[in-house]
């Protein structure tokens, strides 16, 4: 009985002996737990591993930090970043350069008429077809790149201000013919419109090959679409948005560039009753920039990871056309070379470099569809419509209309043709945008 006593005693003390000491044990643990978490700035530490915020849908696209759920009407906006930007992968058309007919052909046998009743290679004639020419040239797909940099003036992304450069790979088309001048070799050569004096203009056609001489010969063009640039400045301001949509008002500075040309080049050469050879060249080339404002919108539509954004722009200003022509033939007997001014289409009467400026506008459309992976990182696929006014191609440049008094370089007598006079036409550029946008 006393050692029951005894022993009951003992545990009583042993604990109220330990009930200090645990405690001093959880206020200590509470201390360390409180620096703890003063330290990291994470309020659970020592609660166990924070439990994971319910996932709900991802509004990357949207704008969807204020309270009332329309972002720009408080002092903050949901996307923090201030500056943004893409790259762009682009595969766009041109419509081409219209040039006129250059190289016909006719079946062997054809007679070769003298003036002013020509048959062979000449346009009009049931035997003649249209090798080269009379048809849009330079008009095949043209791969490029276009970079887009901005910066937000405000925290409020109220305002901001931004660049754009793109350019083009350009395209050629490239034709070539010759024949042997056989007996069964076709004829080939160069149609115009022969202007003589006292005379009424008919067609006629400069022989390159033929076989009734024999005259072998070859003809070769190169037409070229390239340099195809534009670059812009630009401030947008915002004119009403909510936490799906955006309308911005866009107004700055517009550039672009397209340069046009055509490389014309004939060889002939018959052994009888010496060796001789004719070769003419002729070249045209254009360039056009224009300089200007522009002033538009752009809209925006967001919902979820999704957003539609279109931009529509109208540029006002000069477009400053040049022009110019050169050409040459080299006459080459018993090995003797000879060159003098004019070729066949380039002649001392329009021979020379042209500029002059016009009034022209561009109107711009582009819409992409963008998905946002993440906030500040989305992807896009679109469509580009460029409308171009008042642009010289050098298919339009071309005078077929022909007075050969002055072919070897000596004066011309009669009507000055072919004779130089601006000629333009609007063009337009479209297609495909793929790219990537980014806001830091």
């Amino acid at each position: 009985m006393r050692i029951t006593k005894s022993f009951s005693a003992l545990v009583l003390l042993v604990s109220l002996a330990a009930a200090p000491f645990a405690h001093a044990q959880t206020l200590a643990d509470a201390a360390v737990t409180r620096m703890v978490s003063w330290f990291t700035g994470d309020p659970a530490v020592g609660e166990g591993p924070t439990p994971p915020a319910p996932e709900g849908p991802k509004l990357y696209a949207e704008d969807t930090c204020c309270a009332d759920g329309c972002c720009g009407c408080c002092s903050q906006c949901c996307k923090c970043y201030d500056t943004f930007g893409s790259v762009e992968f682009l595969m766009w058309w041109g419509r081409g350069t219209s040039l006129p007919p250059l190289v016909t052909s006719s079946p062997a046998g054809t007679p070769i008429g003298t003036a002013p009743t020509p048959i062979a290679g000449v346009i009009g004639q049931p035997t003649t077809d249209i090798l080269f020419g009379s048809q849009l040239a330079a008009q095949k797909m043209q791969p490029g790149g276009r970079v887009t940099f901005g910066i937000w003036l405000d925290p409020e992304h109220n305002v901001a201000a931004g660049g754009r450069f793109f350019g083009l790979g350009g395209d050629t088309t490239n034709f070539s013919v010759s024949s042997a001048g056989g007996p069964n070799d076709p004829i080939i050569g160069v149609p115009f419109v022969h202007v003589l004096p006292n005379t009424p203009p008919f067609n006629d056609a400069y022989i390159v090959a033929a076989n009734a001489t024999p005259q072998a010969g070859s003809i070769s063009a190169r037409a070229t679409t390239n340099n195809i640039i534009g670059a812009d400045a630009f401030t947008e301001i915002m004119m009403s948005r909510d936490s799906r949509r955006r309308v911005d008002l866009v107004a700055g500075y517009q550039f672009f560039r397209m340069d046009d040309s055509l490389q014309f080049d004939t060889n002939t050469s018959t052994p009888v009753p010496l060796p001789l050879s004719f070769s003419t060249t002729d070249h045209f080339q254009t360039r056009n920039q224009f300089h200007g404002g522009q002033l538009g919108l752009r809209a925006r539509m967001a919902r979820g990871q999704w957003s539609l954004n279109t931009l529509g722009v109208f540029g006002i200003g000069n477009m400053n056309q040049q022009v110019v022509i050169n050409g040459s033939t080299t006459t080459t007997a018993a090995g003797v070379p000879s060159t003098t001014a004019g070729g066949l289409f380039a002649q001392p009467t329009n021979i020379g470099s042209y500029s002059q400026n016009r009034f022209a506008v561009i109107p711009q459309v582009i819409s992409n569809l963008h998905y946002h992976v993440t906030p500040n990182l989305s992807f896009h696929i679109g469509y580009n419509f460029m409308w171009i006014s008042n642009v010289a191609l050098t298919g339009d440049q071309i005078d077929t209309f022909i007075n050969t008094t002055q072919f070897g370089g000596t004066p011309v007598v009669g009507p000055p043709r072919p004779r130089f006079q601006f000629n333009d036409r609007d063009y337009w550029l479209q297609g495909i945008n793929y790219g990537m946008n980014w806001d830091f």
